[in-house]
């Protein structure tokens, strides 16, 4: 698997722990999770409560292509998640030198449900600041009696 040049894989959140990890393109399309080594690394790990989800990425140009898996959370991959997509905007913004940026993330290709993201991050107050939005396909629909 080709690591990328950005950062090492790092543990980072905005209200969910992901480790997002920067991986070339054929790294990339070729992952699939291995459920006994998410195993392996949660038990070393206890401070990740059993959980791991780790969120794959490659820049292509202007666009961020990603994967997530979470298969001891009962997710092997998600075709789209906000929450790590916000935590790698803010980490992106926090390895540099720029106020505040935005690009498009394109995740789900793989596992055919594409979902394309606008992300932006900013400072302000000494901290990095991020946003997630986009368009959605409801998928289902329902009301409560109570």
């Amino acid at each position: 698997m080709g690591i990328g040049t950005l950062h090492a894989p790092t543990r980072a959140t905005v209200g969910v722990d992901f480790v997002l990890v920067e991986i070339d393109r054929q790294a990339l399309a070729a992952a699939t999770p291995d459920v006994s080594a998410f195993r392996s690394v949660a038990a070393r790990h206890p401070e990740l409560d059993g959980r791991l989800s780790i969120f794959a990425y490659t820049s292509e140009g202007d666009v961020i292509r990603s994967r997530m898996f979470a298969p001891l959370a009962g997710t092997w991959e998600d075709p789209a998640t906000g929450s790590a997509n916000a935590a790698l905007a803010a980490l992106r913004l926090s390895l540099g030198s720029l106020d505040e940026l935005s690009y498009t993330a394109l995740q789900g290709v793989e596992m055919k449900r594409p979902s394309i993201l606008s992300l932006a991050a900013w400072r302000s107050g000494g901290a990095c600041h991020a946003s997630v939005g986009g368009p959605c396909v409801p998928v289902f629909s329902g009301t409560i009696d109570i």
